[in-house]
């Protein structure tokens, strides 16, 4: 065994983080310092530097036989792993659902005992949801796992590198007005990444989150409309905005689904099927977790001027 790693376990061992190196996993990297970490990686080719207390492994969190080992001589098991886009036979249920049962697997069978889990703000068993149902029922397998579990289900995270806001601001830059999908009248509370990867660095230490699932909003809530609102006025950008029906953005999405991610809208058909929901909470967690106030959108997207 390689001495560093033998090291690692004996200080009570690694944390296994599964999509450790995208957005989210690389705040939570920062966020959890010099512990030992462990990350599950479908390829090493072209990752990012790593630095020495960071370990990788390979495998598919679809493939169950490819996971047997990864979590061997883990202290705790962080996982990550979604979609919010199908293609082929990377489904909603087969990636969240039967990944998250995988991983938990692999979890027991390895002797891990904590599992922290990241699910989504509005997770229910309802199947005109897939992506919502999918978490669900990964939650589901959680909490029966036996495991000792926390999970998070936060709003919209925000920050430099996300996937929604720096999406919404390409649109107001590129467009010659501003599309509002729907009603734009959809509650969202996003919440700032820093402050997400710092409750997940909580619950690794804290026994006090176990067993518990705690919803993470921001400072504020925001109707899609008011979102857009605030990412124009820090772009300096004064445009007309016009209302597209859902119904008719649904076949744009479709038609573009052969194009490159360039030239296709900056939204799926899930997170239009989604706009029907509101993505905010009565409980938020977050200021009890991290001890400080949330951070309100206008005041965390700066970065979108870049």
């Amino acid at each position: 065994m390689d001495e560093r790693l033998q090291s690692q376990q004996e200080g009570g061992g690694p944390i296994l983080i599964t999509g450790g190196t995208g957005f989210v996993g690389s705040a939570i990297r920062k966020a959890l310092r010099a512990k030992p970490l462990r990350l599950l990686v479908r390829s090493r080719a072209n990752l990012p530097q790593l630095p020495p207390h960071v370990d990788v492994v390979e495998g598919d969190v679809t493939e169950a036989g490819t996971l047997e080992g990864a979590a061997q001589g883990c202290s705790s098991v962080i996982h990550l792993v979604a979609i919010i886009e199908e293609q082929g036979d990377a489904t909603f249920d087969r990636v969240i659902r039967l990944g998250t049962e995988n991983i938990v697997a692999e979890a027991k069978r390895a002797g891990v005992s904590r599992f922290i889990h990241m699910s989504a703000l509005g997770a229910q068993d309802d199947a005109r949801y897939a992506y919502m149902q999918a978490k669900w029922r990964a939650e589901q397998a959680v909490i029966q796992s036996g495991l000792d579990y926390t999970i998070f289900r936060p709003s919209v995270v925000f920050g430099p590198g996300d996937g929604f806001i720096n999406a919404l601001a390409g649109v107001i830059k590129q467009f010659p007005v501003i599309p509002v999908v729907g009603s734009g009248k959809s509650k969202f509370q996003p919440v700032a990444i820093e402050q997400v990867a710092a409750a997940f660095a909580r619950a690794v230490d804290d026994p006090s989150t176990s067993k518990q699932l705690f919803e993470l909003g921001g400072a504020k809530t925001y109707t899609y409309e008011e979102m857009l609102d605030i990412i124009a006025k820090q772009l300096g950008k004064q445009k007309r905005k016009i209302h597209v029906p859902v119904g008719l953005m649904k076949p744009v999405v479709q038609l573009s689904k052969p194009l490159p991610a360039a030239l296709r809208p900056p939204v799926t058909i899930e997170q239009l099927n989604m706009l029907a929901l509101d993505n905010c909470t009565d409980d938020s967690a977050t200021e009890r977790l991290i001890g400080a106030p949330p951070l309100a959108l206008e005041d965390g997207i700066g970065y979108v001027n870049a």
